[in-house]
This record gives structure tokens, C-alpha cells and sequence, in this order.
């Protein structure tokens, strides 16, 4: 980024969901002006901003009102296309760049610069028709994954079990070229979150995920533990990706561990993830504030874990039953999300809990199976994107 933002600037959002509302207080408290552009009126979200404009992201009136009102603006996610940041880039600072963007919005591009910087990878060819499929399948494997080439809003992916499944997907192919990718059997899944700017590359502890059969994520444990070699590997992926991507802020690179240790990557994610809250209550640091420290040219904040912690998600069928540890643990942290948007989903996330102790990840899973809270699940009604396969 070539110009330091002072506080007193405006900083703009666009691309925000729920974590919006902690990244906005990020910005204020370090006295910056803060504008919002969402395409949908998100008041619950948006009310500490300055200002809000609600708008289309095709409007160019609004799109042009909007960059004028700001001296740099952040994607908050990567849902915003490319083009439109872009547009943007001609009114405001672009901080995070547009590089990056383009490239983990393509799944075709993201695989590509993968392998060019030698990153393990699922196999997969493209596809655009059914013949594709049929011809490609056993090349592939089953099971095997069928995505959009595209990332957005609202795709997602179809699972591949056998070739009865095949037929199926008619009605999922639309138009364009779909990815058919190896369904990587794995044993777990972790998440590297770093911070990069001007060289500098701070990265946050290991996170391990899991996920109940639905794909709804159910907790975040960190730091995780893992052997030291390949701990090692996590971090000379995560730096490669920093060193190549032409981007500055927050960003996260996926995992999965086979059952043999074979490691690989499943996707990387620009922005600031539900995941990575995990550090709110673990580190010195959280992902908003390096965010915001990235965006404005400030150096980054040298990151030391303070504490082991689980993030659970709580949802909406959850809230009876987590009632009672809001009045029962000590050592539990709640944010709840002040939203009607998701009420009407038993499955819409409500808020997160952060189960806090010393060391021992093992003694804070057994407290939370103790209270039979996450022992019930729902299925999958759809609702949260974020979830799906990306």
C-alpha cells in the first residue's frame, strides 16, 4: 500500500456479514470514520458504522457515492467480485489489492497457483457437461466433488458417491465449467490463519475443526497439536502463499491430514472467517485488529498465545439449552448475534461460546460433552454458506 491511513480517514466495508459488527468496533475504537456498502439493509450489523449506503453491486451511482465518502475500503470477505473492487479502486486505497481476489475466487486460477508454487493438492479436472464427467470419473475417483469454477453467494458443491450419482447432476450443471475434483478421505481438519503486509508474515496458532455429517461446523480448537514436521510444512505453505499472492490482510489456507499424515491443502480463504474468532479469547491479537492494522499501513502486531481455547457455534435450536451454562460456567465466553435475519432456521448460527483454560484441549471437550448441549444435531437446512464446501 503506498499511503499510511491516520485515524480521523474513513474507512469503507463492503463484503460484510456477521463478524462485520467486531470488525466496525475494531475501526472506531482506533478512531477511524467508518463507512458500509451492503447490497440488502443489514441494521443489526451495521448500526455502529458512520454511515451506510444500500445498494446493488452493479449500482455505479451508489458504488461512486460510496468511494468518494472513503480514503481506503476492505473486502471483509471474498464474496464481493473482483470487478467491483476494482470500480471501487478508482475512487479509494484497495488495501488488500486485487490479485488475490481474483485468483481464490477462481477455482481453476487458486488450483493453478497452488501448483505453481508446489503446494499438495486433490486431483481434478474441468468439466462442462455430463460427457465430461462420465469421461473423467474414473480418472478422478470416487467419491469426487463437482463445484463451479466461480465461488459466489449461495454455490455449492455436489457430491459424486457413484455413477448413479452422475445423473443427478444434470440438474446441478448449469452453463459454464465446473470443477470435478477428488474427494480427499480424510482424518482431520485444520485452519493456518496469518496476517501479511509490506514483507511482514505473522501467524496465528493452529486451529483444528470439526464438523458434524452435514458439513455445519461445530467447534475450533487452538492451538491444536500436530507432530512438528508438519506443523513446519503449515507454515512454509501458509508463507509461500503470502510471499505470492500480491495481497495484504487477514487471510486463512484450509487442511486436511489422512489417516497416513499426507497433507493437504483444501482451499484458501481471504478475509476474516468465523474460525479465526477462536483467537479473540486465545491470543494477544485478533484477526480484526491485524486486519485493520494491515489495511492502514500500520505494522503488524507480533501474535502470542495467551491461553487454549474451544470456540463452539451455537445455533438457533441450541438457545434453551445454553441458557443454563450462561449462568453455570466461569470459564465460558458468549457472543450472541443480535439478528432476525437466521431466527426462523433452527440450524442459523446464534452466537458462539468460547470454552477457556490453560493446556488441555481434552478437559475443555470433556466439559462441553458434559453438558449434552452439542450432542444433538439437525440437519443441514442450507442456510449458512459459509459452511459449504468451498
Amino acid at each position: 500500500m503506498s499511503n499510511t491511513i491516520f485515524p480521523g480517514s474513513t474507512l469503507g466495508i463492503i463484503g460484510i456479514n456477521r463478524n462485520g459488527v467486531a470488525m466496525i468496533a475494531a475501526a472506531k475504537k482506533a478512531g477511524f470514520n467508518v463507512g458500509v456498502y451492503v447490497d440488502r439493509s443489514q441494521p443489526d450489523i451495521t448500526k455502529m458504522a458512520d454511515f451506510t449506503i444500500d445498494g446493488a453491486y452493479n449500482d455505479k451511482q451508489k458504488l461512486t457515492e460510496f468511494g468518494e465518502a472513503c480514503d481506503a475500503i476492505i473486502y471483509q470477505t471474498p464474496n464481493i467480485d473482483s470487478t467491483v473492487i476494482r470500480f471501487l479502486g478508482q475512487y479509494a486505497a484497495i488495501p488488500q489489492g486485487i490479485n488475490g481476489l481474483e485468483i481464490v475466487q477462481d477455482r481453476l486460477m487458486e488450483r493453478a497457483f497452488l501448483d505453481q508454487i508446489n503446494i499438495n493438492i486433490a486431483p481434478y479436472v474441468t468439466v462442462i457437461g455430463l460427457d465430461d464427467v462420465y469421461q473423467s470419473i474414473d480418472s478422478i475417483g470416487y467419491p469426487a466433488l463437482l463445484k463451479p469454477i466461480q465461488r459466489g453467494i449461495g454455490e455449492q458443491s455436489m457430491m459424486i458417491k457413484r455413477q448413479s450419482d452422475i445423473t443427478r447432476a444434470a440438474d446441478f450443471i448449469d452453463t459454464g465449467t465446473y470443477l470435478l475434483e477428488s474427494w480427499i478421505d480424510h482424518t482431520a481438519e485444520y485452519t493456518l490463519t496469518a496476517a501479511c503486509a509490506n514483507g511482514e508474515v505473522e501467524i496465528f496458532p493452529l486451529a483444528q475443526l470439526e464438523y458434524n455429517e452435514d458439513r455445519q461446523l461445530i467447534s475450533v480448537a487452538s492451538p491444536a497439536e500436530v507432530a512438528d514436521d508438519m506443523l513446519q510444512e503449515m507454515h512454509r505453505i501458509i508463507k509461500s502463499v503470502a510471499d505470492s499472492l500480491q495481497y495484504t490482510g487477514v487471510f486463512s489456507v484450509n487442511f486436511y491430514v489422512t489417516s497416513t499424515g499426507a497433507l493437504y491443502v483444501k482451499n484458501i480463504e481471504l478475509g476474516l472467517t468465523s474460525i479465526a474468532n477462536v483467537y479473540d479469547n486465545t491470543t494477544n491479537v485478533d484477526q480484526y485488529e491485524q486486519q485493520l492494522r494491515a489495511s492502514v499501513g500500520m505494522p503488524l502486531h507480533v501474535i502470542r498465545q495467551l491461553q487454549t481455547a474451544l470456540l463452539m457455534i451455537i445455533r438457533n435450536y441450541q438457545s434453551v439449552a445454553i441458557r443454563r451454562q450462561w449462568l453455570l460456567k466461569n470459564n465460558w465466553k458468549f457472543r450472541f448475534f443480535n439478528s432476525d435475519t437466521d431466527t426462523a432456521d433452527p440450524a442459523g448460527i446464534l452466537g458462539f461460546v468460547w470454552v477457556t483454560g490453560d493446556t488441555d484441549l481434552d478437559a475443555l471437550r470433556n466439559q462441553v460433552d458434559d453438558t449434552e448441549v452439542w450432542n444433538k444435531t439437525l440437519p443441514n437446512s442450507g442456510s449458512d454458506n459459509e459452511e459449504q464446501e468451498k
